[in-house]
């Protein structure tokens, strides 16, 4: 069971990073033009990605060798999951750090809007997660 598990947490990390850099090349290639990844680089959506993926993946066990309920278990950790996301979104976007400063013009002009960009990257590798759960863990 801790295999799939593994898995499961290791692709979604993967899945939900390519999503964060592809979210983040909208706005690059939009006609905006903000290029916000000289703070949000891959290495950090990567490092992001990896701890909720695979921090989700040790819950999960956890839980489910606690609650013997299959379904119960999925139940509270996707509970849990959905909590984390929207509890480090809002999190981002109270964040605002005033002193923020991007070398980017165009990103120095949108830096007030970095924060409330770069919350929607917490839901990501619970989407991620959600999404490939199916394809490793058979009940």
């Amino acid at each position: 069971m801790f295999k799939q598990l593994f898995f499961t947490g290791l692709i979604a990390s993967i899945f939900g990073t390519i999503i964060s850099v592809a979210y983040f090349a909208v706005f690059k290639y939009s006609p905006l033009e903000v290029d916000f990844t000289e703070k949000a680089t891959i290495v950090y959506l990567l490092g992001f990605n990896a701890l909720v993926g695979m921090s989700n993946c040790f819950v999960y066990f956890g839980l489910s060798k606690v609650i013997k309920k299959e379904h119960l278990a999925a139940f509270i950790n996707g509970f849990l999951l959905s909590a984390a996301a929207i509890v480090i979104a809002l999190l981002w976007m109270f964040k605002v750090d005033t002193s923020l400063t991007f070398k980017n013009e165009t990103a120095e002009l949108y830096k007030d809007y970095y924060y409330f960009i770069l919350a929607p990257i917490a839901f990501f590798p619970v989407l991620s997660w959600f999404t490939f759960k199916p394809l490793f863990i058979k009940k």
